[in-house]
């Protein structure tokens, strides 16, 4: 008997909707052009350097930092000011070279269909972390730390639901089923 997982149908539903093949679609010309340059591609994606993928390493970084500069604001409340402006700029700095061999992976995934269509969730959701964290970032300059932490809390949850949609990339097909999966079960 199949299990029901809420969670798991949000993340199936906003897969199989256009926009997320469009969105697709307009990164496939980078990500070919990407694929024609070996050598970058292979530095990307980790080939060259360790062998295996470098990007789930490197997500840690804006992942565990901003949940770090959130811990500090939860447990400080205002007390950590100059940490927290410290670690958000350090995870708009870190998210840069995680995005782009992320990327490079996404790339790699392209021929999946259900990859290709998880990946984009996956992008998205850590871009509006990094988005997040950047705005949080520009107001902690500004000494607005009040709605700066405001921003710091979206952005640690925006990054939560991307570490979970590329955990699922990472050890399995458990969110999103292929698409063969999904017509069999409907005709069964």
């Amino acid at each position: 008997m199949p299990r029901y997982r809420v969670v798991n149908e949000v993340i199936a539903t906003l897969s199989k909707k256009p926009t997320v093949e469009k969105v697709a679609s307009l990164l496939d010309p980078v990500g070919d052009a990407l694929e024609g340059r070996r050598e970058i591609y292979d530095t990307l994606t980790g080939e060259s350097l360790t062998g295996h993928p470098i990007h789930p390493a490197l997500v840690h970084f804006p992942i565990g930092i901003t949940m770090g500069a959130a811990a500090l604001e939860v447990v400080g409340w205002g007390r950590f000011k100059g940490a927290a402006t410290t670690l958000s700029g350090i995870t708009v700095a870190m998210a840069v070279p995680t995005a782009v061999t992320g990327f490079a992976e996404w790339t790699r995934g392209r021929p999946d269909a259900r990859e290709r269509r998880v990946g984009v969730l996956h992008a998205a959701a850590a871009s509006a972390g990094t988005t997040l964290s950047l705005v949080s970032f520009i107001l902690r300059l500004a000494r607005a730390h009040g709605v700066a932490r405001m921003f710091l809390f979206g952005a640690a949850g925006a990054y939560a639901v991307a570490g979970f949609i590329g955990g699922d990339l990472v050890y399995g097909k458990d969110l999103v089923p292929d698409l063969d999966e999904a017509e069999a079960e409907k005709t069964i």
